[in-house]
């Protein structure tokens, strides 16, 4: 085929005519194209969501411990006495 110059002379006419592509090679590749943008947005937002997802875990861990040493504050001071701010009426204040 290299030595036949007319053959490929009709396969140059052919290709500028046509284009390197079949329809459905353009359809695939437009496909193809598509198919990879909507891949790289979820991958995207994948990755924004991971991320809430990791500062919503660290908070609640935080929020974990905070609770934890209140639970253990509140355990040791259960035997304090509660006062009112005021006296009753009728009672004298010790």
């Amino acid at each position: 085929m290299n030595r036949a110059y007319a053959v490929l002379a009709d396969w140059d006419a052919y290709i500028a005519t046509h284009g390197k592509t079949t329809p459905g090679e353009s359809q695939r590749d437009a496909t193809i194209a598509n198919l990879k943008k909507r891949l790289a947005a979820k991958t995207q937002e994948c990755t924004l969501l991971e991320n809430k997802l990791k500062a919503a875990a660290t908070a609640i861990a935080a929020l974990h411990h905070d609770n934890e040493a209140l639970r253990r504050q509140l355990a040791r001071d259960v035997s304090t006495t509660v006062l009112p701010i005021r006296p009753r009426r009728g009672r004298q204040p010790r």
